[in-house]
Parts: structure tokens; C-alpha cells; sequence
């Protein structure tokens, strides 16, 4: 299917494939998540230094215009900007989980897990 099919396709409210896969490690942190947090939403997005992760988004923020459902992953509706979904390239994604990370240099948080998603291009 060509990526001009697939904006098509979404832009119709019709899921053409699912393009959003995840590591079992991921899927497992995900599962977990969703059980504590119950509905939610995963959004990649770029931080602030441009590198790609995953945020996890309350469902109660509704799904905007703009957005791109990817599929799901851990039964977790998975969603990308258009734009910056056209601007990669239309590409699949790949999610995984990492070492915890330090969320506020001033307390020492962590998060449990840290999720990321890489595009991958089909060839």
C-alpha cells in the first residue's frame, strides 16, 4: 500500500495496517502500565533533543485531528501527528523499553520504564 493510500485510509477512520510493533520487554511494560494507570494512549514524539520515545497519554485527552493511529501495541492505542508521521516518511515503528532514567535531576525521580519507538522503513 502506498502512503498516500495509507493517510487515505486513516484519514477515513480506517485502520489499513497495523504499522507498530513492540519488543516482548516492551509489551510487558506497556501491559503493566495500562493496569496501573487503566486508559491511556502511547504518542511517539520527539524530545527535546530531537531523540524519538513514547509518552503515555491519558485517554482522556481526546485524539485530535491531526492524529495517526499506528495500531495497537499491549492493547494500547498507538498515535502519531500527521505531519510529522508524513515527514518520516510514513515509516512502521518499532517500540522497546530502556533503562529507567532520571525524570527530575533535582529529586532523583525515576521513571519505571522508559519507552521508546524508532521508525523503521519498510523496503
Amino acid at each position: 500500500m502506498t502512503n498516500a493510500a495509507l493517510i487515505n485510509a486513516e484519514r477515513t477512520g480506517r485502520m489499513a495496517a497495523q504499522r507498530v510493533w513492540a519488543t516482548p520487554e516492551a509489551v510487558d511494560a506497556i501491559v503493566r502500565l495500562r493496569n496501573q494507570l487503566g486508559s491511556c494512549v502511547l504518542r511517539h514524539v520527539a524530545d527535546e533533543s530531537g531523540a524519538p520515545e513514547v509518552r503515555l497519554v491519558h485517554d482522556r485527552i481526546p485524539r485530535g485531528p491531526d492524529d495517526v493511529a499506528l495500531g495497537t501495541v499491549g492493547g494500547v492505542l498507538f498515535l502519531i501527528d500527521r505531519e510529522h508521521d508524513v515527514a518520516l516518511g510514513c515509516p512502521d515503528f518499532q517500540v522497546d523499553v530502556t533503562p529507567p532514567r532520571i525524570d527530575n535531576d533535582a529529586t532523583g525521580v525515576r521513571t519505571q520504564y522508559h519507552l521508546v519507538s524508532r521508525a523503521v522503513h519498510r523496503r
